[in-house]
């Protein structure tokens, strides 16, 4: 469905979710304003099509409506806090993170509000259901109640009951071009550097990082308030199910190592934590409310993608 052309503000336009994001809004004929914190993220903004909004301080709503009001902004969508959201790996800052979800988001939403924007989209994350054994979840599902979860389900809560009429996407686990996790993984397997995969029955929900895109899409375009959306493939796998995939196309053996020793040299708590939890997460809220379908339903054909990117880009060098 084609939407008359809006006004998009994003966070984290200079991520790979962002540009893929920027990507397709500017291909539907909206226009795109993107955050970005100097010359160079604006170089990359403008590559996509996006208006780059240069910040000093994301925690400033004064400094966030500004901008937002320079934009003529009618839909936010904030991107940021997906930055955790690749394959778990040492080196990520969760606390940054929180931080970012706990004053971030209240000045982003602040400044929306005050600028007249319409419509809020928040990705939030779908292992907030926790360890379920392997059971299937829908949005119905309870979430986990757990410390380290506490600052995404606060955002969650604070989107849903602000007066800015919102809606949530939970999403995979994030892979694909370019994608920060994506590329650690890579590096770390054409190395032949150990990866830790937590535990070998474990299942987790993916998603690509184009198919997350297109969803954020049709969440700006449809603007379905106070709604949450699962944003998942079709196929749960164990993160060794996906690390194996990924190192047979690279052409390199499966990593390996004794499990005691990989947990504390290639991954922190959280990482742990994330690991070892078990869930397979239903799609169909998405697919029925949004018409949203994957297109890379099965990680597989998405680590194809994956790579045959990268290698185009290779050759092209």
């Amino acid at each position: 469905m084609q939407t008359n052309p809006l006004n998009v503000f994003i966070t984290g336009v200079t991520t790979a979710l962002g540009r893929a994001v920027t990507r397709q809004l500017v291909a539907r004929g909206h226009r795109v304003t993107g955050l970005t914190p100097d010359s160079d993220h604006a170089a990359l903004a403008r590559q996509d099509g996006a208006i780059p909004a240069f910040i000093t301080d994301p925690f400033r709503a004064g400094e966030l409506k500004s901008l937002l009001r320079a934009a003529e902004a009618e839909v936010v969508l904030h991107l940021t806090p997906q930055l955790v959201n690749g394959f778990p790996r040492r080196g990520l800052d969760w606390e940054a993170n929180d931080r970012a979800l706990r004053e971030g988001l209240p000045a982003l939403q602040r400044a929306a509000v005050e600028a007249g924007v319409r419509f809020f989209v928040f990705p939030s994350y779908a292992f907030i259901y926790g360890d379920l054994g392997g059971e299937w979840a829908d949005e119905t599902t309870p979430r986990q109640e757990a410390p380290y979860l506490a600052a995404a389900l606060n955002a969650e809560d604070r989107v849903l009951d602000d007066a800015l009429p919102a809606c949530v996407l939970r999403a995979g686990t994030l892979y694909g071009p370019h994608e920060d996790g994506t590329e650690t993984l890579i590096e770390a397997l054409k190395r032949g550097r150990g990866v830790y995969t937590g535990d070998e029955n474990a299942l987790s929900a993916w998603v690509h990082v184009d198919d997350l895109a297109a969803a954020l899409v049709l969440a700006a375009e449809l603007m379905p308030d106070n709604e949450v959306f699962n944003v998942v493939d079709d196929t749960p796998a164990t993160p060794a199910e996906f690390v194996g995939c990924l190192a047979k196309n690279l052409g390199q053996p499966a990593p390996g190592g004794p499990p005691a020793l990989l947990r504390p040299l290639l991954t922190d708590e959280m990482q742990q934590t994330l690991l070892a939890a078990s869930r397979r997460v239903r799609n169909d809220k998405i697919k029925a409310a949004l018409g949203w379908k994957p297109r890379y339903a099965d990680y597989r054909a998405g680590i194809d993608h994956t790579l045959l990117v990268a290698r185009a880009e290779m050759a092209s060098r």
